[in-house]
């Protein structure tokens, strides 16, 4: 379920079949991200770490902020759509963090991303209601992924 809070942030979760332990691997090993955010990664996950992601027509830069296994893992970035000829160097990114904690069988995933409110209002309505949308596909690709492979 998806919660709008005057275009600032955006919370969604879902409920994983599989230990924290598991789901935290798959949201922070560089192949396992690949696969169920359909993107590939260049570069290493680690804390204070640059990492490219390329997928859905762009390349965009994460850089991972908090990695504290099996319960957060946080990264910026600049989000939804990303015009190349443009220098979003002076745009603040947004902090995307996932939380996890154990639930019945399995996982309550949360996934939280704040800062809307400091992106451009030439791009904030639009990345928005992007990123509500891809969140919400996201989290059900991250399951299904995890699910299956531990099935």
């Amino acid at each position: 379920m998806t919660e709008l809070n005057a275009l600032s942030r955006i919370d969604c979760s879902i409920t994983i079949k599989a230990s924290p332990q598991r789901v935290y691997r798959a949201l922070t090993t560089a192949s396992e991200l690949s696969a169920w955010f359909q993107v590939t990664v260049e570069g290493e996950i680690a804390i204070g770490n640059e990492v490219w992601i390329t997928g859905f027509g762009q390349r965009t830069s994460i850089h991972i902020i908090e990695m504290t296994p099996p319960t957060r893992f946080a990264w910026r970035w600049h989000p939804g759509r990303v015009d190349p000829a443009v220098d979003y160097a002076k745009e603040t990114r947004t902090t995307v963090t996932f939380t996890l904690q154990p639930a019945d069988g399995g996982t309550l995933l949360q996934v939280s991303e704040t800062g809307f409110d400091e992106v451009s209002l030439a791009r904030r309505a639009s990345v928005y209601k992007d990123n509500t949308n891809g969140w919400s596909a996201v989290v059900v690709w991250l399951r299904d992924y995890v699910q299956k492979a531990n099935g």
